[in-house]
């Protein structure tokens, strides 16, 4: 059993790793929505929550830090900007991950992460929107209307059957 091992190696060289998780940290940040792998996707989560309260912090020292972990200084200014005002008022969970169905190829456990929703993005219901219709089921019969139902569609059945064989005796 292995003790004390808190990273996944992913069966990575630590170079090949680290650079896997800083560009799934750029690709979180930049497009706010990844889809990749169950394991890397719990792993790049401690990534992106760390590199969003850096750019809450918002001092020199942090940014020098973020600058150091991701390629590109678009992102950390919009790390610094955008990301740190929507999350302003939240100390943590800025990451949301759903399951999604596994990868045809190698039935691999897939997950979508995502930057949760800032407090002004919430898409509120409108006043004038529609209810959701429920889709329509198809109902069971209880036995009581079951029994009705059957008892005098038999009856029609049997008074065709005689008309039609009057009609037979009637024309011979």
């Amino acid at each position: 059993m292995p003790h004390q091992v808190h990273q996944r190696k992913f069966g990575r060289q630590t170079g090949h790793r680290k650079s896997m998780l800083r560009n799934l940290t750029l690709s979180v940040l930049r497009y706010e929505s990844v889809k990749t792998t169950e394991a890397k996707a719990k792993e790049v989560r401690k990534f992106v929550d760390g590199m969003i309260v850096l750019g809450k912090d918002g001092s020199l020292v942090a940014r020098r830090k973020a600058i150091g972990w991701l390629p590109e200084q678009e992102i950390v200014e919009k790390l610094f900007s955008d990301l740190a005002e929507r999350y302003a008022d939240r100390p943590s969970g800025f990451t949301r991950t759903t399951r999604l169905p596994r990868r045809v190829g190698d039935s691999a456990s897939m997950m979508l992460i995502e930057l949760m929703p800032g407090v002004e993005e919430k898409a509120e219901p409108e006043a004038d929107a529609k209810p959701r219709r429920r889709l329509a089921l198809p109902r069971r019969k209880t036995t009581e209307k079951a029994e009705a139902s059957e008892k005098p569609a038999a009856k029609k059945t049997t008074k065709k059957t005689t008309a039609a064989k009057k009609t037979v005796k009637a024309k011979a």
